[in-house]
């Protein structure tokens, strides 16, 4: 194992910028001076690196994110007893490597989790900056864990999203030896430091401080019983254990929360608390949850503590019925929020309650939610990050009970304090947790005296008895147990069912015909894309969507998984690895190949097997994509005729020479038009492009304030209409919106539960980075000299009142013939008039030839 370490330098200032303390930051300075080296003052989280590692792009990337935030260069010192911040103009930032790829794989892992557990309990020097450090523990040449370790002066879990995001735009930049070009932060943390100091000293939370003062009056500290007596010195450890929820169990809890109208986290709040009486004996419960604490817009991006704590105080008593303890948790969440302005710090202040050496008054026990959008993997150049199961820097609570939502599932944890809990015990309030959730969803009518419920001695001898719920204790692989007994043919009957679910849920039909084509239920790429990356979750195996293109039925899929179905008969071969190696996942494969003009869409597929079945007889009909789900799609920093022109380059492999008929929708509709320009400039024949909905890059720019003004209401309208035909629900409606997603409201009220999950911009998961990537080179771009024939068609929501060039933008740069069509709404399925209407018109132009002409 070699290590290499260069400690932190910070450069000094003769006269620095000094900005007072928040409340958040005095608390933890003062709890920094009574107990030196506390670790719980540590935030950790962990990420796997796969790509090709490379130490100096990413001390490169992280130095220039720390310039970024004044807080991590901040050092703290206490002037006329108060708190003061000094941000200094430079902190040396080095990151800590440690090569363990000289270590025996089977060692790697275990080193790599003692080595997390030792980073994460490492105390900070709060005086030096950066209060951030990152620890690299390569394994392999493109395989690594990063270990980020922030100070709770300096920033939250929220901020350190924030880092990650900041440190993977910047590396997708230097690599391909480009200046990172990130926003301006709009503010500092001492800003709002100043702001929020100002709002106090001018009595601003007075009417906030007033509402939880009548909260919380005549609360005793609440406490749930324990396996030993705190020691006399705490040793500042903390330990997780987590084990995922029964797949049925999360649907039934999340159908049951949506029935009440409650939110998630109100419903398994609500539950928690249930458990918290029936274990404790007190009716009397209080829970702490945490929120972002960045309520404006400009507060979204900036680094540092916002994250503020709330005390949600539940009346439970045995005759309580859980649907009445929901009603109740609901108001209390609900007013909580309204009334979150106030410094967690300020009100503990107020309460008369003890304070010991090992915790603050009411951080007892904790409840959160975390969705997947607040844990979303992401790229940072040709590594990818992915998140996995953190570890505990010390215990900041007795108990922290969590709800993780990630791509396998939901997982259910804890994060306790070993001197006060056995493991067991806690093992056995996370399974009786998981119970509870199960029953209540089943009846939220009953009492809380007749839910399931057994004391801790009765119920450990079960725990490891139980298959259906496998508990792991912080690993870094996810478990999910599926219930069935280990037979073949009850393994089968498994798989097929579960392949059965994600069919009918992509498709959006209840009872598909196994030999029904995907495409003609309804689907499409980004259903598709959807669809295999679930698969992967699912079986373990990887269907690559070139695969899948090529047969894509349920009885092809089952077929590739070696999944017997009930309607079909037995599969010929189970894939035996993830993809052939000479198979290249660019190509969409439709029809096969023939002596008349090719089709080639541009990462659209379902409009291309519907040509198919109308005019791919001796038609050579595929598509070309740039992006796979796993695989890094490399356009980021590329201009967009350069990314077109590495579309030529798959399009050669295919078919060298032209003539050529290209197709695209929207973004690939002007695409497929730059690329048409680079074919015709190298001396191939294009016969046509047929594009739908492609807007010229500027031409929305060009219009007159009115029609700009008029295009944005229209399409406000129409995606409304869409959500009152229930086409789409509300929170994806906000989510095409910049305005909606730079706000951080859809982020926030995932994270507190009051959705499921915030929706992406173009609205797919799975290809959202890939496609906004796209758009920004789109808009940087001016096309200009295209020749035609072009045919453009525009769907329902286009604008057509006079004034608007029906072309979208494209007539004063087309030499040649555009021919308008109008399209009617589209509808999901084989009857889509939509469809209908491109496969006449655009199939009977290039089936006669017309568009020579």
């Amino acid at each position: 194992m070699n290590m290499s370490h260069q400690g932190n330098a910070a450069l000094s200032l003769p006269e620095p910028l000094e900005f007072g303390a928040t409340c958040a930051q005095s608390y933890y300075w003062r709890r920094s001076q009574r107990r030196p080296g506390d670790p719980c003052l540590n935030i950790a989280a962990r990420w796997r690196l796969e790509g090709p590692v490379s130490i100096a792009l990413m001390e490169r990337a992280w130095q220039q994110v720390v310039d970024r935030h004044e807080v991590l260069r901040t050092v703290f010192v206490e002037q006329d007893d108060q708190l003061v911040q000094r941000v200094l103009p430079h902190a040396q930032f080095r990151i800590r490597h440690v090569d363990l790829r000289g270590t025996p794989p089977p060692e790697q892992n275990e080193l790599s989790e003692r080595l997390g557990r030792e980073e994460a309990a490492t105390p900070f020097d709060p005086f030096a900056p950066p209060l951030l450090r990152i620890t690299v523990l390569q394994q392999a040449d493109d395989r690594a864990h990063m270990l980020l370790t922030t100070h709770h002066l300096a920033g939250d879990c929220w901020a350190n999203l924030t880092l990650v995001r900041e440190f993977a735009a910047i590396c997708d930049a230097l690599s391909v030896g480009a200046t990172p070009h990130l926003p301006d932060a709009p503010m500092q943390f001492g800003d709002f430091a100043s702001w929020q100091n100002a709002w106090l000293a001018a009595g601003g939370a007075a009417t906030v401080e007033q509402y939880w003062m009548r909260q919380l009056d005549g609360l005793s500290d609440f406490t749930v019983p324990t396996d030993r007596a705190p020691p006399v010195k705490p040793t500042r450890r903390g330990d997780i254990f987590g084990m995922m929820v029964p797949p049925g169990v999360a649907e039934a809890t999340l159908g049951a929360a949506r029935a009440r109208g409650s939110t998630f986290f109100a419903f398994g709040l609500a539950t928690f608390a249930a458990l918290l009486h029936r274990w404790s004996g007190h009716h009397d419960i209080l829970v702490t949850t945490q929120i972002a604490g960045r309520d404006e817009l400009e507060l979204e991006t900036v680094v540092g503590p916002f994250i503020n704590t709330l005390a949600l105080r539940m009346a439970c008593a045995p005759e309580t019925r859980f649907s009445d303890l929901l009603d109740q948790t609901l108001t209390t969440v609900g007013e909580a929020l309204e009334n979150g302005a106030l410094p967690f710090e300020k009100l503990t202040e107020r309460i008369a309650l003890p304070v010991s050496d090992r915790r603050g008054p009411l951080n007892g026990v904790n409840f959160q939610v975390l969705n997947s959008a607040f844990l979303k993997d992401t790229r940072a150049g040709a590594m990818a990050l992915r998140g996995f199961p953190s570890l505990s820097p010390g215990a900041k609570r007795d108990l922290d009970v969590y709800l993780v939502e990630r791509e396998v599932g939901w997982r259910a944890q804890c994060e306790y304090d070993p001197d006060l809990f056995d493991e067991a015990t806690v093992a056995w309030v996370v399974r009786s947790f998981v119970e509870l959730l199960a029953a209540v969803s089943s009846d939220p009518t009953q009492t809380l005296a007749g839910l399931p419920f057994s004391p801790p001695a009765a119920q450990l001898a079960g725990v490891e008895r139980s298959p259906r719920m496998t508990a792991v204790r912080a690993v870094p692989v996810e478990v999910m147990e599926t219930g069935a007994s280990s037979t073949p043919a009850a393994d089968n009957g498994v798989r097929a069912e579960r392949l059965m679910q994600l069919w009918r849920e992509a498709v959006r039909c209840d009872d598909p015909p196994p030999a029904a084509s995907f495409f003609e239920l309804g689907g499409d790429s980004m259903r598709a894309a959807r669809l295999v990356a679930r698969i992967h979750d699912a079986f373990g195996q990887r269907v690559g969507l070139a695969r899948f293109f090529q047969k894509p039925t349920l009885a092809g899929l089952a077929e590739r998984l070696g999944v017997e179905l009930a309607s079909a008969p037995a599969p010929a071969a189970v894939m035996q690895k993830e993809e052939d190696e000479d198979d290249d996942w660019r190509v969409m494969e439709v029809s096969p190949r023939g002596s008349r003009t090719p089709v080639i869409g541009i990462n659209s597929v379902e409009t291309l097997f519907a040509l198919a079945r109308e005019f791919g007889e001796d038609r050579h009909i595929f598509g070309v994509r740039l992006f796979e789900p796993g695989k890094p799609h490399g356009i980021a920093g590329k201009t967009f005729p350069e990314i077109a022109a590495d579309y030529i380059d798959v399009i050669r492999s295919i078919e060298p020479k032209g003539p050529y008929i290209l197709f695209g929708l929207c973004v690939h509709g002007v695409l497929a038009l730059e690329i048409a320009r680079q074919l015709r400039a190298a001396g191939d024949e294009v016969e046509m492009v047929c594009v739908v909905n492609a807007w010229h890059p500027s031409y929305a720019r060009r219009l007159n304030f009115l029609n700009r003004q008029l295009v944005r209401l229209n399409d406000v309208s129409w995606n409304l209409r869409r959500v009152f035909r229930r086409e789409k629900t509300f929170v994806e409606f906000l989510g095409n919106y910049r305005l909606a997603q730079s706000s951080g409201v859809l982020q926030l009220a995932a994270r507190m539960g009051l959705i499921d999950r915030a929706p992406t911009r173009t609205g797919s998961e799975f290809n959202d980075d890939f496609l906004l990537t796209l758009m920004r080179a789109r808009d940087a771009c001016e096309p200009r000299d295209v020749s035609g024939p072009v045919m453009q068609f525009l769907g329902p929501d286009t604008p057509k009142w006079p004034g608007i060039d029906h072309t979208l933008g494209w007539k004063p740069v087309v030499n040649g013939a555009i021919h308008v069509h109008y399209m009617p709404a589209a509808r999901p399925g084989p009857d889509d008039p939509g469809l209908a209407c491109i496969v006449t018109h655009f199939g009977r132009m290039i089936e006669t030839g017309a568009a020579r002409g």
